[in-house]
């Protein structure tokens, strides 16, 4: 299963047209597609309308082909896969293969029967992709101020010379006396 790509949600503000004296399932399914962002933007698809024909298959339990997809939206079977990648992101869609007869029927079907339970899986998508980047910003801020506090943190030349020296101490009181006394012997050889 291909991974799955929240790198282009973008949600809409956009409201129902209460400016209408009565809504139909058409506007609705229209605000719905426009507030997730399904429709791509410079699309000529028409999303709405694949929304309510998901939902009559979802009520058939039939998987709607691509070339359905294709035709419901208006688009050439190539780009509908580019235009059906936001509702696979989101957790809406999924490909299934049905056994019929002795073949199978292969199509996108939604996840769930209800538009509540679409948002409900979109939540879900959403609140999963905003925990890893809370990590990743964690993980930014951490070093961050890990930088800036090495950076406020002038070290002084006498320290450095004062560490080496230190250094230096330690190491001679790690070795065992009888090898001080052959590199004393060896200094003198030497000199």
């Amino acid at each position: 299963m291909p991974k799955k790509r929240l790198s282009d949600i973008v949600f809409q503000r956009i409201g129902p047209p209460d400016h209408k004296t009565s809504l139909t399932v058409e506007d609705l399914s229209d605000v719905l597609v426009r507030r997730l962002g399904l429709k791509r933007k410079e699309s000529r698809s028409n999303h709405s309308k694949l929304l309510l024909e998901f939902i009559k298959f979802k009520k058939e339990n039939i998987p709607l082909s691509v070339e359905k997809i294709s035709q419901v939206l208006g688009v050439s079977q190539s780009q509908t896969y580019e235009e059906i990648r936001k509702w696979r992101s989101l957790g809406l869609v999924e490909f299934i293969k049905m056994p019929a007869g002795e073949d199978f029927i292969k199509g996108y079907m939604l996840t769930s029967n209800t538009a509540n339970r679409l948002i409900d899986r979109v939540e879900a998508a959403t609140k999963s992709f905003m925990r890893k980047t809370r990590r990743i910003a964690k993980d930014f801020d951490d070093l961050l101020m890990l930088g800036i506090a090495r950076a406020e943190r002038p070290e002084k030349p006498e320290e450095k010379q004062l560490a080496k020296e230190e250094k230096e101490e330690t190491t001679a009181e790690e070795i065992p006396e009888e090898s001080k006394e052959e590199i004393a012997e060896n200094k003198e050889e030497q000199g």
